[in-house]
């Protein structure tokens, strides 16, 4: 896969010169530190979502019972005219 010209290419970073390592160096720590905040974030979004979905299903089953609810509160007052019709 690498061919041997470009692997003679490659210089350690022990026979860098010290200025140059210096500025390797800050260029990875400021890329872990866009990682890092890159999946903080990404972290915050998932957990969010997942407080939406919870929500939602929460807010589902309300519903549901109020329709229920509504429902039992509308066969009552059915009921209620059925029996004064009767009379």
């Amino acid at each position: 896969m690498y061919n041997e010209r470009s692997l003679e290419n490659l210089i350690s970073l022990a026979d860098r010169p010290l200025e140059e390592r210096r500025e390797i160096a800050r260029m990875g720590g400021l890329t872990s530190g866009e990682r890092k905040r890159y999946r903080a974030q990404l972290r915050l979004a998932m957990i969010e979502h997942l407080a939406a979905l919870d929500l939602a299903q929460e807010t589902r089953e309300e519903y549901r019972r109020a329709i229920r609810r509504y429902v039992r509160e509308e066969r009552k007052k059915a009921e209620k005219w059925t029996t004064r019709e009767r009379l």
